[in-house]
């Protein structure tokens, strides 16, 4: 049965461009937006920070590790570390987000 209101909370794959090799795919977990707080999410970070608005979408993530191997906790400051790292780290996040949220179909 098809629900009238949306789980709170939306995974899906994120392709994180790494130059020179094959792009890093790691799962973020979104907090789910509908129509009305993705115009104001839109407003109000639109022109500022992209790490902001991010931290505001973002609830948790896998397959994102740290230099010893192990597996980076979702914190404000290890996304911070993540989009400071790999230049093109926040679109690519926010690309899959607005994927999935707006229903864009995928290549084949």
């Amino acid at each position: 049965m098809f629900l009238i209101t949306p789980n709170a909370t939306f995974t899906t794959d994120v392709e994180l461009h790494v130059p020179g090799t094959e792009p890093g795919k790691i799962k973020v977990t979104f907090k789910y937006l509908d129509k009305e707080k993705l115009a104001e999410w839109k407003v109000k970070h639109g022109s500022g920070p992209l790490v902001d608005g991010l931290k505001e979408i973002i609830s948790d993530w896998s397959g994102v590790g740290l230099d010893d191997g192990t597996q980076a906790a979702y914190t404000d400051e290890n996304l911070k570390q993540l989009l400071i790292a790999y230049h093109t780290a926040g679109q690519d996040i926010l690309s899959a987000f607005y994927r999935e949220i707006l229903g864009a179909r995928r290549k084949n």
